[in-house]
């Protein structure tokens, strides 16, 4: 056993960690194109499924607002009748002076056709503009001190 084997010897243990080295570097590259093919495939299967909620989703959004605008037409028209019936009723008890009901006329533009006569209408006033007059008052002599 000379140089020759000690060489040849040496050359393949080079040979054969270079073959290591190789190997594993197919391996991790193997790994590596396996992750990204992983990742390309769940983003596809993401966007696929985004898509078929979408499609799904459509029908649904579309009849939903379509649908809306129907039964909202229709509840429109019900709405619409009632008012009409609330109108006419508020008219009929505004004919008649009878707003809070119970068949005694409570309202009334005329002061004298009130229940409590014109007395009721001067007596609120005369308060009112005594009110008035006393904040006036109160203000001026605030004003002075």
């Amino acid at each position: 056993m000379g140089d020759d084997s000690i060489e040849s010897i040496r050359s393949e243990i080079i040979s054969a960690i270079a073959e290591g080295r190789s190997a594993r570097d197919k391996i991790a590259d193997n790994i590596s194109s396996a992750k990204q093919g992983v990742e390309r495939t769940t983003g596809l299967i993401e966007k696929a499924k985004d898509n078929v909620a979408w499609l799904l989703g459509l029908p649904t959004a579309l009849g939903g607002a379509f649908g809306f605008m129907w039964d909202s037409s229709t509840e429109e028209a019900a709405l619409q009748h009632q008012v009409d019936q609330l109108e006419a009723a508020v008219a009929d008890l505004k004919a008649e002076g009878d707003l809070l009901g119970g068949g005694v006329k409570n309202w009334s533009l005329d002061p004298s056709a009130a229940p409590g006569g014109s007395l009721t209408a001067i007596l609120v006033g005369l308060g009112v503009v005594i009110l008035l007059g006393l904040l006036f008052w109160y203000q001026s002599r605030r004003r002075r001190q």
